[in-house]
Formats: C-alpha cells, sequence, structure tokens
C-alpha cells in the first residue's frame, strides 16, 4: 500500500517549514509541482532530508533549492535526489550517487560557502524584488547607501549575516528604501528570526502600502506561523495589488485546500498554473 504525505506532514517529519516544502514542490525537487493537495512519497521525504541536510549545515536556503534544481537536471532518467549521499566537507558540498546507475564520475564537489548553522532553521522560500542584472562589483569599501546595497546583494549567498551588516548600514544613511527593508527581511526570515523579518516589512509598507511583495512576504511568516486566516488575508491583500503574483495563488491553494474549500483551492491552483505555464 502506497502511502502519501501532505506538505504540512512532510514538513513536521522532516523538521523544515512547511513553506519550504512547498517551495521544494514548485521547484520540481519532489512531488509533481501545481498538484494540490501535495502528495509526497517516502522517497519525496529522503530527498528533503537532503535539503535538510544542506540547510543544518548553514547554507541559504535558497541556494540549496537553486544548487539542487540544477543537479536533478543533469541526474540520469529516474533517478532521484533522494539516491544521493550528500555531505558539507571542507567548504563544499559533496554529493556521491548510491544508484548503481547514477553517472557521476567519484564525487560532485560544489563550491559553497559555508556559514555558521543556525539555532532555528530558516523558514521557506520569500519572495526577492525582480532584479534586472547583478549588480557591479564595488571596489572600493561603500560610502553611500546605494553601494552598501550593491555589497549586501553579492553578499546575500556566500555571507548572509555580513550582508545584513549592509543592508543596515545602507539602511542607516537611507531609511526611506523600501527594497533595502524587503531584502533584509527576507535575510531575517532564512535565518529564523521571523520577529525581526516582520517588522522589517512593515517597515517597507509604512514606506508603501502598495507593496506586493511585502505583504506576500509577511504571509509566507504568517503561514509558517500557523496563523491560517492572517496568511489568507495576506496573500489576497497581494494579489489586489499584484494579480500575477504566482506564488501567493499556490499558497492560498494550499490553505484552501486543508481548510476543506475545494473551489477556492481549485480557482487559485489553476491561476497558479496559468501564471506559470
Amino acid at each position: 500500500m502506497w502511502t502519501s504525505y501532505s506538505a504540512r506532514h512532510a514538513a513536521q517529519l522532516i523538521g523544515l517549514p512547511e513553506s519550504a516544502v512547498r517551495s521544494c514542490i514548485r521547484d520540481g525537487l519532489v512531488g509533481t509541482p501545481g498538484a494540490v493537495p501535495a502528495q509526497l512519497s517516502f522517497r519525496d521525504l529522503s530527498a528533503l532530508r537532503t535539503v535538510k541536510a544542506l540547510v543544518d549545515a548553514g547554507l541559504p536556503l535558497p541556494r540549496v533549492r537553486k544548487e539542487l534544481a540544477r543537479i536533478q537536471q543533469h541526474l540520469p532518467s529516474g533517478t532521484s535526489l533522494a539516491e544521493l549521499t550528500v555531505e558539507a566537507r571542507g567548504g563544499q558540498v559533496h554529493i556521491r550517487g548510491t544508484h548503481s546507475e547514477v553517472a557521476l564520475a567519484g564525487q560532485l564537489a560544489l563550491p559553497f560557502d559555508i556559514v555558521p548553522a543556525k539555532a532555528t532553521l530558516p523558514p521557506g522560500e520569500l519572495r526577492e524584488l525582480p532584479r534586472a542584472e547583478p549588480p557591479a562589483p564595488v571596489a572600493a569599501p561603500p560610502a553611500t547607501a546605494d553601494q552598501w546595497i550593491q555589497r549586501a546583494m553579492q553578499l546575500e549567498e556566500r555571507d548572509p549575516v555580513a550582508a545584513i551588516d549592509a543592508y543596515r548600514r545602507s539602511l542607516k544613511l537611507h531609511p526611506e528604501c523600501t527594497e533595502a527593508w524587503i531584502n533584509l527581511g527576507r535575510l531575517f526570515a532564512e535565518s529564523g528570526d521571523a520577529t525581526a523579518a516582520h517588522d522589517c516589512f512593515r517597515s517597507a509598507l509604512d514606506l508603501d502600502p502598495a507593496d506586493a511583495t511585502a505583504y506576500y512576504n509577511l504571509g509566507v511568516i504568517a503561514q509558517d506561523a500557523g496563523k491560517e486566516a492572517d496568511a489568507i488575508a495576506l496573500y489576497r491583500r497581494a494579489l489586489e495589488l499584484d494579480p500575477h503574483l504566482a506564488e501567493a495563488h499556490y499558497n492560498l491553494a494550499t490553505l484552501f485546500d486543508q481548510s476543506g474549500d475545494s473551489r477556492a483551492a481549485i480557482r487559485h491552483i489553476n491561476e497558479y498554473r496559468k501564471l506559470t505555464r
């Protein structure tokens, strides 16, 4: 008999926030993208343990998802992330295939920069502000708010702690920068400090009450905290401001499915699929 697990049940079993599991489903790392309700297998749970192992090693969740998605693209057909043994060693993540048909020569070493593990697990994926292109390297020590933001963006993946400090320095010089507040809040959330993240997103909304990204990210925090009604209201407000915010539709579909409102769940998952075709 085949047993399936919901995103919430899987999150509880593995020790990841539910939103992190939802993000992995959307990325195609586990389950079926766009399926509501999510039905995860025991094999999917093993793949999620791989995600958690990297998070426990101190790697930012967004980078873990991005790198695992890249690895998955190069795996032979029928091979799962669940069949890979992962360990962080010497500033790198080493992945060894355990399946006899995995066409990986020896070990695949990925150049991750390890940061100290946090006392609490980071929440799931929050929404980033659109970026036209990576900022140019800053040669001299930052002196202006914009330069500190550029430095922070360069540091986000390899040194989130230093990136947080850089965003704080930018905001000290220019506290009216909504982008800096949102990026800082996202980093706080990913480090497990939901309270600081909440305050940053609220500061962004004080400056720009029509910022859909801030409302969406507040919704993620509320959903991870089990405040479903608050999360629904925040996601709805985000969609009023930005109807093309696909992630909000997906999360609403999940929440409505859990509450038994199948009609609303179907409506939002259909909108999600339209936007992600």
